[in-house]
């Protein structure tokens, strides 16, 4: 893939700070885009650049087609964050699908010349546990739609909008269908830190399902924080004192 045809993975301005230290990489949940991630720049404070990553089928990707597997999509997207990286200190940070998309590019990336510093995964279940309810990608649209709104995050008007729902329903299938279908026992090797987020109240992803990230790394932390699915954009702050101390260690 070519230099500048990576730019489609990270199209936001490069509005950090002058002096970089590390690099956190940003995997949205389903159907959202990288901007979700681009208010964590003010955020986070000097020497950390947030690199929203613009996955298919969405933003300036609109006429792409969504993906369906996380492993494809890691298989696309690890080149063009290790070069992105550019051998500065990197931590991957995904919510919900882009959790486990964060995880399957930590896999990736571990054993090149520079791995992860840490992986953040938030609000998602680890790919080796069997899922406790039926997978919603093979619902029938109104039962989607319904599941999709008891999680939050998307305004009930706009799920209730036929041409929304013309534009986006393939792309939300298509990562409910990537993230409900990846699986995986590989582990992170010691030398990446493991960071699992949770929500008190998470229906998507339950503390106790949460704490089984323990079983996929050597170096790991489990942090639970009041709010349901999206909890990190309600407990932001919280949520990125972490963040940011995982960026400066060292």
């Amino acid at each position: 893939m070519s230099v500048i045809s990576e730019n489609v993975w990270f199209p936001h301005d490069r509005s950090g700070p002058s002096r970089l230290d590390a690099r956190l990489f940003c995997l949205p949940h389903g159907g959202a885009d990288g901007s979700a991630f681009r208010p964590w720049q003010g955020l986070l404070g000097a020497g950390v650049e947030v690199v929203p990553v613009q996955l298919p089928g969405r933003g300036i990707r609109m006429a792409e087609t969504a993906e369906r597997s996380i492993v494809r999509l890691g298989e696309e997207l690890a080149g063009p964050i290790a070069r992105r990286a550019d051998g500065l200190p990197y931590v991957l940070f995904g919510h919900s699908m882009g959790a486990l998309l964060a995880y399957e590019l930590g896999l990736a990336l571990q054993d090149g010349p520079n791995p992860p510093a840490a992986v953040v995964v938030s609000g998602a279940v680890p790919p080796h546990v069997p899922r406790s309810t039926p997978a919603m990608h093979l619902l029938a649209d109104e039962e989607f739609l319904g599941r999709l709104g008891a999680l939050g995050g998307i305004p009930p008007e706009l799920l209730a909008e036929e041409e929304w729902l013309e534009l986006f329903l393939p792309v939300l299938r298509a990562d409910f269908e990537a993230a409900e279908t990846y699986r995986t026992r590989s582990t992170l090797s010691p030398g990446v830190r493991l960071i699992a987020l949770g929500g008190s109240d998470d229906p998507a992803a339950p503390p106790a399902e949460v704490e089984r990230w323990r079983e996929l790394g050597t170096d790991v932390t489990i942090r639970t924080f009041t709010g349901g699915h999206f909890f990190p954009f309600e407990s932001t702050d919280q949520v990125l004192a972490l963040v940011s101390a995982a960026c400066r260690a060292r």
